[in-house]
């Protein structure tokens, strides 16, 4: 299924307002356990993992694309959320793992509910109006095509 795309200035913002989820909950549990120096990454790595949900990505080089792959099991297609800018692509969603209804005790439940969120900066410009997204059988495909490179013409002094 077609995903539908936003093209944008920047998603500095929003890189910005996980960041900042992320390390206020890295400063709860820096408290909360009552400020032991020398764990600071665990407490980012934890907050990080509580916070929100990064989903697998594998980005591949063709010669005029990058292709990238984003998993992403257990959505729907209207909940996705992808933006592009020419540097960068942003995947986010908001997760909602639902009650356990069904008989029987839950003896293991790992899905997890929050904002799923994954961002990727493209090594080279892409083209933004021709970026494709689509998703099917829990996996987004991103297919950004390069952007044509301008030529420069060489003015000869004389």
């Amino acid at each position: 299924m077609k995903i539908k795309l936003h093209v944008v200035d920047t998603i500095l913002e929003d890189v910005e307002e996980i960041r900042r989820r992320v390390s206020q909950r890295a400063v709860e549990i820096f408290r909360e356990r009552r400020g032991a120096i020398g764990q600071a990454v665990d407490d980012w790595l934890q907050a990080e993992r509580e916070t929100v949900w990064r989903a697998a990505l594998e980005v591949l080089r063709t010669k005029d694309a990058f292709v990238v792959r984003v998993a992403a099991a257990g959505l729907e297609s209207r909940q996705l959320d992808v933006r592009v800018t020419p540097t960068e692509l942003l995947v986010a969603a908001d997760v909602h793992h639902a009650d356990h209804k069904q008989d029987g005790e839950v003896v293991l439940c790992e899905f997890a509910s929050g904002p799923l969120f994954r961002s990727y900066r493209f090594p080279e410009p892409v083209d933004p109006a021709r970026v494709t997204a689509e998703y099917r059988n829990g996996l987004l495909l991103v297919t950004a095509p390069l952007a044509k490179r301008s030529r420069r013409v060489a003015v000869r002094a004389t």
